[in-house]
């Protein structure tokens, strides 16, 4: 009896998970309740169906069907699996040139405030702001610049710290969101000026378009730093904790759905970065990547996850992206340890504008 029962049953959960799948990838990012499943980590969407691909290559009597279901399912769902598949393929030594901008994108986790909470470690701005300046970046996309105080989020106005680290720059401010550029700023805007968010953690605006000259070409960059989906410390249980959640949804679609449009519609090399608080495995931010390139693909980096980074949770999920358009090209990308500055790791990628 045990001879069937065992491969009827992987080949049931091989169907189940499926199931899963699909359902999963026609209601991410779309339906806003299913940001609960997709608050999993991405990689489960390739060790599961690797585990069951496994499974079915002991199961002989179902062998063909199981192994052809966990293929399936995985085909269904690889975009949400986080991997980085031109990881696979050979590819030249990633090299700066003399003519590369290099970019850093960071969440500086509540301005390096010293604080203790829920995931959250101690930080040191001073030690900070020498990270940042020791990075040499021509442009910093730096996200919280902010203070907490109970509930709120007040940003930050006092800029003399800044003018110590970094007294060569121009900085363009909106909200929460910081820009530093050496390059000559030449054009500022908030994305979605007309956003009647409410949400006060971070507060908006969340996304600040910065042009800068680099050489002769234009450059735009998009410093992104979008609201959680859900307050994880809320009851779950309670009636709020699910009206919160729907309520953000749209939030974050109208922010989503403006800022792509704002990008699709720029003919400048760009750069869109920052903490999305979205992984691969939740759909918000599928349009956007439809109408730019990811520059971690160009990276030999197989499973690009940033958070969180200090323990306490494993590294498991990417909520920072960094995304290029148009005429830029990607000359090196790396992920930084922040060396205990956030809980993020850190961006730093040399690109070329103009470079297609």
């Amino acid at each position: 009896m045990s001879n069937r029962i065992v491969p009827n049953t992987i080949l049931v959960l091989s169907g189940l998970w499926l199931l899963w799948a699909v359902l999963h990838e026609a209601l991410t990012g779309r339906f806003w309740l299913w940001v609960i499943p997709g608050m999993a980590p991405p990689i489960l969407f390739a060790a599961i169906p690797a585990l069951l691909l496994l499974a079915g290559l002991f199961a002989k009597r179902r062998r063909l069907p199981v192994v052809a279901i966990a293929l399936a399912a995985f085909a269904v769902s690889h975009q949400s699996t986080g991997i980085n598949y031109r990881a696979l393929l050979p590819r030249d030594a990633a090299v700066a040139s003399p003519a590369s901008i290099r970019v850093v994108q960071m969440n500086t986790d509540y301005w390096g405030q010293m604080r203790d909470g829920t995931l959250t470690d101690p930080r040191d701005r001073d030690a900070m702001l020498a990270y940042l300046r020791a990075l040499d970046a021509d442009v910093y996309l730096l996200q919280e610049h902010m203070l907490r105080d109970g509930d709120l989020a007040i940003p930050v106005d006092d800029f003399s710290d800044l003018e110590a680290a970094f007294p060569e720059y121009a900085w363009a401010k909106a909200g929460t969101l910081l820009t530093l550029s050496r390059l000559p700023i030449v054009a500022r805007a908030v994305v979605n000026a007309d956003s009647d968010s409410d949400i006060f953690l971070p507060p908006p605006p969340y996304a600040l378009r910065v042009d800068v000259r680099a050489g002769d070409a234009v450059m735009s960059t998009y410093n992104v730093h979008m609201p959680v989906q859900l307050i994880i410390e809320d009851d779950w249980f309670g009636a709020r904790f699910y009206t919160e959640i729907r309520r953000r949804h749209y939030i974050r679609k109208d922010e989503f759905d403006v800022l792509t449009a704002d990008v699709a519609g720029n003919p400048n090399p760009l750069v869109v970065a920052g903490d999305f608080n979205t992984s691969p495995a939740m759909g918000d931010n599928r349009r956007l990547l439809a109408v730019t390139r990811d520059a971690a693909a160009t990276s030999g980096i197989l499973y690009p996850a940033t958070w969180r980074v200090g323990g306490q949770l494993p590294k498991l999920w990417r909520n920072d992206w960094f995304l290029v358009g148009n005429a830029m090209r990607v000359d090196r990308f790396r992920s930084l340890d922040p060396e205990g500055n956030s809980d993020h790791l850190v961006q730093v990628v040399d690109m070329t504008a103009g470079g297609g």
